[in-house]
């Protein structure tokens, strides 16, 4: 589901992503009003939403969404590069920030990554989620296995569990058994929030 007061401009992601045999899109709204409401009637498994809205933001609409349906996943899809909104669309439980920048395809890389609840942010935005810690918890991921490193590892890579398995020549089951492993260790919620923890501690390392 696309949310997007310029209708040309959904109209047209609609139809472009509408091409791909692995989307559909079930409906575009052009306010949070709209949008809210045709989430909670549809329950789409993701939900691109811009940030400025008519009668809202996008950012503020994101608990309404979570609230109406649960299982969708929403992503941002922003023209506003700020630091700010990348931190108050994780707050708010997004699965992930897309620039208004960025070509179609990573628009469609976007979806299908968030359908499978991997995050969708940029390398360099994870980078200026959060300032450098000025003193913060030294031993956090102490007790981090070397497998769960790993595992972070390319959880920071924005890799998918299912990538993660194959990576590894582990079970998928086996591989989310170490990524919610990694999240409890962190303190986080979300693979999102653990990832956004391992940068600023500055956990893992290397390419």
């Amino acid at each position: 589901m696309i949310v997007d007061d310029h209708l040309l401009v959904a109209d047209s992601l609609a139809s472009a992503l509408a091409a791909s045999d692995r989307i559909d899109v079930v409906a575009v709204a052009a306010t949070c009003a709209e949008g809210a409401a045709a989430v909670g009637r549809l329950n789409p498994t993701v939900c691109l939403l811009d940030q400025r809205l008519p009668d809202g933001t996008g950012t503020d609409l994101i608990p309404r969404l979570r609230a109406a349906s649960p299982d969708t996943k929403v992503v941002l899809v922003t023209g506003d590069d700020s630091v700010d909104v990348l931190r108050l669309a994780l707050e708010a439980g997004a699965t992930g920030v897309v620039n208004k920048g960025r070509r179609a395809r990573a628009l469609l890389d976007a979806v299908l990554h968030a359908a499978e609840g991997t995050l969708v942010l940029a390398p360099e935005d994870v980078l200026r989620l959060l300032p450098t810690p000025g003193g913060g918890l030294p031993a956090l991921g102490h007790d981090l296995t070397p497998r769960e490193r790993e595992v972070l590892r390319l959880l920071v890579r924005a890799r998918s569990t299912r990538e993660i398995a194959a990576e590894l020549v582990i079970s998928h089951a086996t591989a989310r058994n170490h990524i919610q492993a990694v999240i409890t260790k962190l303190g986080a919620h979300t693979k999102l929030e653990a990832v956004t923890i391992a940068v600023r501690e500055n956990i893992v390392s290397g390419p």
